[in-house]
């Protein structure tokens, strides 16, 4: 067993504390990593990731205040923190500051110390994903792509997002790794049964950020086919963000009121889960899609654009069906099909069943052990 001396300092920052991809990222890494080699530290804002990351045994918690990406108290407030960690026991202890999202990759790359490896994880930019705001979107990427160059390690997690980061110049390729998101689950896969042609009342699901790189507006417009054909079928969609007004004005005027339902922002979407008949994804930008492993584990079958990440987790016509992005009538007439041929759905989510297993937390977090380790080295 490693001493308290030979541990590993590894802090984890970012700026989001909500229950998105990136928060549940940095969970699953603050549970699984080997307490016996690694001290582990989180730096976030308070919230839902502060709260559960808490309950975790062996992890230390230092809430920050970061507003904006130039926020200079939360600087100073992260720099005391980092000073108090590299001070605790003894102050010659390897530390790694791992970074994950542009504001923590600003606020813990900007000034850094001596002696302190720096590791960064893209889980934004890929070719798809694009700001609303073009100044500030090119300014973003400009100042990543100085970050990265000052950083040890950059982690892409997926082949779409290290072959943007090569092809924008925005991270030396010798510096990249792909270590993809995982999932934790459990024991047993969960089975459920795979409704019949003309169940009668089908129900869709996604869940996402109401914004528009998550397509939404798409998947609703979609909707309208849909139910051309399957009078009862609704659709619930789980997330909040700026889009909400949008799409609600647009399921009033396609008339959609009593087939789609705004459920806002859950902590156990799992637990609607259980009852969709299919999980659509209709991202027009996806650098990974953690809620696709999910929808995998909870045995739905899947119906997800071909955008960034996805198609390293879901193979087209085995283990889900993939459609070009932006497109409702080709999202609709994917969903139609997994309605009508009951048999294929249930192929679809035997194979998931396998397909999920190698983004298991417990597979995933020795990538990162080692890589830990070779940088303290």
């Amino acid at each position: 067993m490693s001493t308290q001396k030979e541990r590993v300092k590894i802090v984890q920052v970012i700026a989001d504390s909500s229950l998105g991809g990136g928060p549940k990222h940095v969970l699953g890494l603050l549970k699984h990593l080997n307490k016996e080699q690694f001290e582990c530290f989180l730096l976030c804002p308070p919230g839902h990731l502060s709260e559960e990351a808490r309950a975790i045994p062996e992890v230390s918690v230092v809430t920050l205040s970061i507003r904006s990406k130039f926020d200079f108290n939360a600087l100073q407030e992260y720099n005391k923190a980092i000073n108090r960690i590299r001070l605790k026991d003894d102050p010659f202890r390897p530390l790694i500051i791992h970074s994950h999202g542009s504001r923590a990759g600003l606020l813990s790359r900007l000034l850094p110390q001596t002696g302190i490896k720096y590791v960064y994880t893209e889980h934004r930019f890929d070719k798809d994903f694009h700001l609303a705001n073009p100044l500030n979107d090119w300014l973003q990427r400009k100042v990543l792509t100085i970050l990265n160059r000052r950083t040890d390690l950059v982690i892409a997690v997926s082949n779409a997002v290290k072959d943007y980061l090569i092809t924008a110049k925005m991270a030396p390729d010798h510096r990249i790794v792909v270590i993809p998101n995982a999932i934790e689950l459990g024991q047993n896969p969960v089975n459920r049964t795979i409704r019949c042609k003309g169940a009668g009342t089908p129900i869709i699901g996604t869940v996402g950020n109401l914004n528009i790189q998550k397509g939404h507006r798409f998947l609703v417009q979609a909707m309208a086919e849909v139910v051309r054909k399957y009078p009862l079928a609704t659709l619930e969609i789980i997330g909040e963000g700026q889009e909400r007004g949008d799409l609600k004005e647009q399921i009033r005027e396609l008339g959609l009121e009593k087939h789609v339902t705004l459920l806002g922002s859950k902590t156990n979407p799992q637990k609607y889960m259980s009852r969709w008949d299919v999980f659509v994804l209709p991202s027009v930008a996806e650098t990974f899609g953690i809620v696709l492993l999910e929808a995998m584990h909870a045995s739905i079958p899947i119906v997800a654009t071909r955008v960034g990440g996805v198609v390293d987790v879901v193979e087209h016509n085995k283990t889900g069906l993939l459609v070009e992005p932006r497109k409702p009538h080709a999202l609709a007439l994917a969903i139609n099909k997994i309605f009508s041929h009951p048999d294929l759905a249930s192929e679809f989510v035997r194979n998931s069943r396998h397909r999920v297993k190698t983004f298991d937390w417990s597979q995933t977090v020795t990538r990162f052990e080692d890589v830990y380790n070779k940088l303290s080295r």
